[in-house]
């Protein structure tokens, strides 16, 4: 991007302080919310760089893994609901009963917390790839143990 344009990527560094909005909610939800909309579009680098960030914040490497691999069961109550919200969203399915959950427990805060976190997320990915340096599907490294990303989805 630099090389193309100097402006361009001075404006990509200010979307840095959008994509670290979290003002309201748990951190498992939001780094639930971030990771599922990174391996929604790439699940290679930009997945694996949310990952490191979500270790290096303090969440726990159990929660981690369990978000990238979608084990439900392995997920503590506010990452699951981060995660499932963040499907919902990005496969435009109704979330208003995940929503509501959401702003019950945590105030609208936290809906716009995890709106930026999906978008943000995305963003990366979308950019790598138009610029032609996106790279194939890899497993995720989570604390030094290989995970496959689930790409799949309940129904």
């Amino acid at each position: 991007i630099l090389d193309a344009s100097g402006k361009a990527f001075w404006k990509c560094g200010l979307f840095q302080i959008m994509s670290a909005q979290r003002e309201s909610g748990p951190k498992d939800a939001w780094y639930a919310a971030r990771i599922a909309a990174a391996r929604h579009e790439d699940c290679g680098p930009c997945t694996q760089l949310v990952v490191d960030m979500a270790l290096k914040d303090g969440v726990a490497k159990d929660t981690v893994r369990g978000i990238v691999a979608r084990d439900f069961a392995r997920l503590p109550e506010e990452a699951l609901l981060g995660l499932r919200f963040a499907e919902a969203v990005l496969a435009h399915e109704n979330a208003d009963d995940l929503r509501g959950e959401i702003e019950r427990r945590h105030g609208k805060r936290a809906i716009v917390s995890l709106a930026f976190a999906i978008a943000a997320s995305r963003v990366y990915p979308t950019v790598k790839g138009a610029m032609g340096h996106a790279k194939a599907c890899e497993r995720i490294r989570v604390a030094g143990e290989t995970v496959e990303p689930s790409l799949a989805r309940a129904a």
